[in-house]
């Protein structure tokens, strides 16, 4: 009956039109008494076309069967792949001549799982060795050194390591002959690659295309032994610690109690003391001993500090901390003077606060660093020299390019500008003069210096480079007092370069090259700023044996007595402090000057030694103390506080 019901359901399917079914009435019934699908006829409430078969994008295990018989070599097997059910059973027999033997694989004792096979005896020996390994294996990790009899959750399952005997002559020192250690943690490895494309077109191609490498260890040991009952070992380390006192490590020997040596420790100590006069130390590595001589105990540490106390105040929403920084913890590398000229005025412009009488006004400011990233914006050529634009001949490297009508030879004080010297009209008008940027270091380095030795020398008074111009986003300056603060310190191999004009006493003056200069000069071709930072660190590179072909009239070079400075080293501005802290309030901000005199140990706030200084606070003695909290110039001993000029308060 059932099979005339499918008959009739294809005959009644292929009598009507194309795209039509037309089953028969008896066909509906019994179909449905039966529960029996209709080909062709879609179910009610669901659409006739669910669309297009979409597979998962979620991994699939799609294990396949093994090859010969279950005794040969395998394939590694994926632990989502279920094992054979205990019903299926194997049976392994000899055959008449002893050398192979019969496999059999049954489903009770008589139903063939799989068809019987024939291994060989050394077949058999191979599989029996490699079962033997695991299950040895096996049972070392559920038991530990004592195996599956070892009690579960007890000290004999959980060991990895077995005791080590060292012998009877450890049991007199260490009150045994055994050494036990027992190791626990765990080692994470990630091992990866990111790539990142860029399709952009100003880009090369490839740079559009970055890739790096992820590499990340993590490391947790947890490490604890005795040796006999008087020396124990502690030791922890773990990679994602956030301070290094976090990882322990301790040897702590524990003797007798009639022994003079009752304790010592070695790695962290501390030592509290139960008493206000003298504060004991805590995160200590070292040693540490406790000896007892009759009635007196001596306990001895000499170890390092590993830690820090850090005091923060806080007082209606607002942080107070007090902060001890030495004169030489300047800020390197991120403020500087734009020229020898507001280096020498620097102090008398600021002797009239909080007024600032110069007389100057920086109008335009061009800024450019060594190219350190991928940046393709705003990149030239440039040549930054370091006499360029100096007046004085006592603040120069060079005395060749001293201008006799421009410039002066000392005190005077001349403002900078390309015609304070004659280096700039030689780098545009001088004989084989170019703006080529591979033939331009031929051309200063065939520049005439007295005595018919080579005048320039790059890295020491120029530096050529394809530079960046850095966004006003990426500096401030001082218009009035001449100076720039760069928002990220340079790198050592980094230059920095500059061009700017400013106003004195109503006249224009230049230095370097602005975009008025360098207008119409090609992309491709150098142009050429005032050097600030070279790559080489000024300080003591000039040697002694080639100063006196350098400038004898400037004293930083030590006129041949030994190594000098350069004047770029003068540049780097040496009195600005960072304390790490925003949002200054000033009714609360105190600055202190004091002098530790290693002889009395003591903080002193004045000197007690100088005609024109004694007993005069350090604070007034540098010019940071003149006016009173009306500005009158009235020293009151508190710190000038005047935004911008002695202090950034955000």
């Amino acid at each position: 009956m059932v099979s005339s019901v499918f008959m009739a359901a294809a005959w009644a399917g292929s009598a009507g039109a194309a795209g039509h079914l037309r089953p028969a009435i008896g066909v509906f019934t019994w179909a449905g008494r039966l529960g029996l699908p209709l080909q062709g006829v879609p179910r009610p409430g669901t659409p006739a076309d669910t669309g297009r078969y979409r597979p998962s994008r979620r991994p699939k295990v799609r294990p396949q069967d093994r090859a010969g018989s279950r005794f040969s070599p395998q394939r590694r097997r994926s632990p989502l792949v279920l094992p054979l059910p205990k019903s299926v059973q194997v049976q392994v027999t000899p055959d008449d001549s002893l050398k192979h033997y019969n496999v059999r694989e049954t489903v009770g004792n008589d139903i063939d799982y799989r068809s019987p096979t024939e291994i060989s005896r050394e077949e058999l020996l191979r599989f029996q060795e490699r079962q033997a390994i695991s299950d040895y294996y096996r049972l070392k990790s559920q038991g530990g050194v004592a195996g599956l009899g070892a009690q579960p959750g007890s000290a004999q399952a959980q060991r990895l390591i077995p005791k080590i005997d060292i012998g009877p002559v450890a049991d007199r020192i260490f009150g045994g002959r055994y050494i036990d250690i027992r190791p626990a943690g765990s080692l994470t490895l990630k091992a990866g690659a990111r790539f990142n494309t860029n399709r952009n077109p100003a880009l090369t191609l490839r740079q559009q295309s970055v890739g790096d490498f992820i590499f990340e260890q993590n490391l947790n040991l947890n490490l604890s032994g005795t040796v006999g009952t008087k020396l124990k070992l502690t030791f922890n380390y773990d990679t994602k610690a956030a301070f290094d006192f976090d990882n322990q490590m301790k040897f702590d020997y524990v003797g007798q109690p009639t022994d003079i040596l009752r304790k010592l420790d070695l790695g962290n100590v501390s030592m509290p003391l139960n008493n206000s006069l003298i504060t004991g130390g805590s995160n200590l590595f070292g040693i540490k001993a406790q000896m007892q001589f009759g009635r007196l105990g001596v306990t001895t540490v000499a170890a390092t500090l590993r830690g820090s106390a850090d005091e923060v105040r806080v007082q209606n929403g607002a942080q107070s901390r007090t902060y001890e920084l030495k004169a030489s913890q300047y800020e390197k590398d991120r403020h500087f003077f734009l020229a020898q000229y507001f280096r020498d005025q620097y102090d008398q412009n600021l002797r009239g606060l909080p007024t600032v009488q110069s007389g100057i006004s920086i109008t335009r400011l061009e800024v450019y660093i060594t190219n350190d990233n991928r940046t393709t914006d705003n990149l030239r050529n440039v040549v930054a020299l370091a006499d360029l634009a100096e007046p004085r001949r006592d603040r120069t490297l060079r005395s060749q390019f001293y201008n006799q009508t421009g410039g002066t030879a000392a005190v005077a004080v001349v403002p900078a500008s390309n015609a304070g010297n004659t280096l700039y009209n030689t780098l545009l008008r001088g004989a084989g003069a170019t703006r080529d940027n591979l033939s331009v270091e031929q051309f200063l380095g065939s520049l005439p210096a007295p005595g018919g030795t080579v005048a320039l020398a790059k890295n020491l008074d120029y530096e050529r480079i394809r530079a960046r111009k850095l966004t006003t986003t990426e500096y401030t300056f001082n218009a009035q007092l001449g100076y720039i603060n760069l928002n990220t310190t340079l790198l050592p191999d980094q230059v920095l370069g500059v061009s700017y004009s400013y106003i004195y006493n109503g006249r224009t003056y230049t230095v370097g090259e602005t975009i008025n200069e360098y207008g119409n000069v090609g992309q491709d071709q150098v142009i050429f700023l005032k050097l600030l930072k070279a790559t080489n660190p000024g300080v003591g590179t000039v040697n002694s044996a080639t100063n006196q072909a350098l400038n004898q009239f400037n004293p930083n070079l030590r006129n041949g007595v030994g190594p000098g400075n350069t004047p770029t080293w003068d540049l780097m501005m040496k009195n600005i402090y960072s304390l790490n802290a925003s949002q200054l309030n000033r009714d609360n901000f105190n600055l202190q000057i004091i002098y530790k005199d290693d002889a009395t140990g003591v903080d002193l706030i004045s000197l007690k030694e100088g005609a024109r200084i004694t007993n005069t606070p350090l604070i007034q003695v540098l010019g940071l103390d003149r006016v009173n909290a009306n500005n009158d110039h009235n020293a009151d001993g508190n710190f000038d506080y005047f935004p911008g000029v002695t202090i950034d308060p955000e």
